[in-house]
């Protein structure tokens, strides 16, 4: 027969809930040590880096850039960018991080490392027509001024003065594939202060 220690703890060598739940918190926070590793600084002052995503899936105004620094540190985050800047993809874009600032701030395009197209206009505004509808632009007065309707052969845009002038202080361009000149009841005047030119491969005169 076996006597029992007096002296002896009876709850040696059994693993009680507080001993396993205090083992579990150190390894759960050395696990979240292991899975958060410091996030490198980005480096103050100027920086170039390059556009990897032009756009935030939900914020705007907000573009994804990547960098290495001189130590071979790689930084890549979601940055926000000046108002008005546009950013493709790929573009060489100058960061600036201010002082006591962890993130920088994208404040323009280096031009002259790649060729790139005019960036699109993007459409602040959508007014559709239906067939039996169209648009009327009037003055404050109710005169109606301006009509917009869709026809099979186009839209039809019709000035509702009897007299219409248009003026701008510097030159009017119109280039279409075709242009036709049609005065319905009256005169075509050409009048103007230097030579008038004519350029086209058949001038006919009636």
């Amino acid at each position: 027969m076996f006597s029992e220690d007096p002296n002896r703890n009876p709850n040696s060598g059994i693993a009680t809930e507080k001993t396993i739940a205090s083992a579990e918190k150190k390894d759960s926070v050395f696990d979240n040590l292991l899975a958060a590793a410091p996030k490198p600084v980005w480096p103050e002052g100027h920086v170039i880096a390059i556009c990897t995503e032009e756009r935030h899936p939900t914020l705007t105004g907000r573009i994804r850039v990547r960098c290495e620094d001189a130590r071979g540190c790689v930084h890549e985050s979601w940055v926000a960018s000046l108002c008005g800047l546009s950013v493709r993809v790929s573009d060489h874009v100058l960061m600036l991080r201010l002082p006591n600032q962890l993130d920088p701030i994208a404040i323009g395009v280096v031009d002259g490392f790649s060729r790139r197209p005019e960036a699109p206009k993007q459409i602040a505004q959508i007014l559709e027509l239906k067939r039996d509808e169209t648009l009327q632009v009037n003055a404050e007065n109710g005169q109606p001024l301006l009509h917009i309707t869709r026809h099979e052969q186009g839209p039809v845009i019709r000035l509702l003065q009897a007299d219409t002038q248009v003026e701008l202080p510097g030159k009017l361009r119109i280039a279409a594939g075709a242009i036709e000149l049609s005065a319905r009841a009256g005169a075509v005047r050409i009048d103007a202060s230097d030579d008038v030119e004519i350029v086209g491969e058949a001038i006919h005169l009636n």
